[in-house]
């Protein structure tokens, strides 16, 4: 049992040797700064998409009654659109 628990101590001390050395190697920066940029991405891809979709329902509803109103409008006059507007 003394050996498996030696074994895993051995190996936390790896892993906390090795997370020091990336976070003060510069390539361990880097991958941090990719990691934010990619994260502002995403982000703001969301917030496009949201602002987007509330900002054009109101528009789209109002496209949708006027086509059902047309559409009315053209099965009781023999399916002409001329008064449809």
């Amino acid at each position: 049992m003394s050996v498996h628990i030696d074994l895993l101590q051995s190996q936390i001390r790896q892993a906390s040797r090795r997370l020091r050395g990336f976070t003060c190697d510069e390539r361990g920066i880097v991958a941090v700064e990719w990691v934010a940029i990619a994260g502002a991405a995403l982000i703001g891809g969301i917030l496009v998409v949201w602002f987007l979709t509330n900002s054009l329902n109101t528009p789209a509803s109002s496209i949708g009654g006027n086509l059902s109103d047309c559409e009315t409008w053209a099965s009781a006059n023999s399916a002409s659109i001329s008064g449809c507007q």
